[in-house]
């Protein structure tokens, strides 16, 4: 014990002059080997360079927000220019008159069912006493006959009228006839026809219309 020295270790235990000291572990010739086989496998494998990443791309991954970028209008031309600037003051030239009520206007009140007309006819409530009988006219001769019928009748103060145009069994000429009639007092008549609607059975049926007039406009009384 007495060749045994203490040195002491700059903050750390006193330590044994003498001790065998830690190496690294060297490998043995197994491992040698393996290195060889493994670099021989790998000679002619290339390494492969890694994609540019777009910055962008990048910032936006990390964020987890996508920001999305408008695509640019296309280029107008002089042509596409110059026609927008004549569409624009062609729509200023426009004069748009709108007038908002919170009624119909009088001539365009909505009008009765004719179902209720119809029964103050058979009621007698509204009667007819003028008739004109179109059997044997031509479509014209019908038709230049019919609005001097009905304006004579609504001058008379008559509410209603009937107009007979057969049902057009016998007669090869008479649906032909009907369906002008009706056509009439559809669209041109409208300023004297208030509606119409095929007459009750027993004023003829489908082969007549019961007529229904608007009344005359009154006159201003004389001062």
């Amino acid at each position: 014990m007495a060749d045994v020295k203490v040195v002491r270790t700059r903050g750390g235990a006193p330590a044994k002059a003498g001790a065998a000291r830690e190496r690294p572990v060297s490998a043995g010739p197994a491992d040698d080997g393996e290195a060889e086989l493994f670099r021989r496998a790998m000679a002619g494998v290339k390494t492969l360079a890694a994609p540019p990443v777009d910055a962008a791309k990048a910032t936006t991954a990390r964020t987890g927000a996508r920001t999305q970028v408008p695509p640019s209008p296309p280029p107008t031309s002089g042509a596409d220019r110059e026609a927008a600037e004549l569409f624009l003051q062609e729509i200023g030239r426009l004069k748009l008159e709108t007038k908002f009520a919170d009624s119909l206007p009088a001539d365009e009140e909505l009008k009765p069912l004719s179902g209720n007309r119809l029964r103050q006819v058979k009621q007698g409530v509204i009667a007819v006493t003028h008739q004109l009988d179109l059997h044997g006219l031509t479509r014209e001769e019908a038709l230049a006959a019919l609005p001097r019928f009905l304006n004579t009748a609504r001058r008379k103060g008559q509410k209603a009228a009937l107009v007979i145009t057969g049902k057009g069994i016998n007669s090869p000429g008479e649906p032909v006839l009907q369906q002008a009639v009706a056509s009439w007092l559809r669209d041109a008549g409208r300023e004297t026809v208030l509606e119409f609607a095929p007459a009750p059975r027993e004023m003829g049926g489908s082969g007549a219309f019961v007529v229904f007039l608007r009344p005359l406009p009154e006159t201003p009384a004389a001062a």
